[in-house]
């Protein structure tokens, strides 16, 4: 049996790591605990055109202090804000811990927020939500402990996978 007491979840928005979250925490018995904001898919412009240069610093350290705060809690599955990886800190913390990469194709991610995103107009959203994973990918792949793709949308095979990488942890 694992002796990890959290699991992470990381990956981008669309890639499913919210009901993830909540059926493992539910098979568990555990709390699931949401702390994905989705900021910059959500809305389609950058940390910096939201919320400027010292906004984005903010918002980050905030991301870091809070994912630093669960880290002192037991059996939780946390949800990650896809931009938690920008900051060395963060990553440090997430590789020391069990960190699941729940990763999608950019097309089913497409598909999954067509009907949902972005809130504001953008021209070509696709091609936004590439530039936003070439900033990431590398790092989820970095702080992961194990991986799955999410695009056949198995929910019940992608939960038993995530429950068996924390029980062989």
């Amino acid at each position: 049996m694992s002796k990890q007491k959290r699991i992470f979840l990381v990956g981008h928005s669309g890639a499913g790591k919210g009901i993830l979250a909540e059926r493992v925490a539910e098979r568990l018995d555990w709390t699931h605990v949401n702390l994905d904001y989705a900021l910059e898919p959500a809305i389609g412009q950058s940390m910096v055109e939201t919320l400027g240069e010292e906004g984005k610093k903010r918002f980050l350290k905030t991301l870091t202090d809070m994912l630093q705060f669960q880290t002192t809690m037991e059996n939780r599955v946390i949800v990650t804000d896809d931009a938690i990886v920008f900051r060395q800190e963060a990553r440090k913390i997430l590789t020391n811990e069990l960190t699941d990469f729940i990763d999608v194709s950019l097309k089913t991610q497409c598909e999954r927020l067509s009907t949902s995103r972005p809130y504001l107009p953008v021209e070509n959203y696709s091609d936004y939500l590439k530039s936003l994973r070439s900033t990431r990918d590398e790092f989820y792949k970095q702080v992961a402990s194990f991986s799955l793709s999410s695009d056949d949308g198995d929910i019940d095979k992608h939960v038993e996978m995530i429950i068996n990488a924390f029980q062989e942890a």
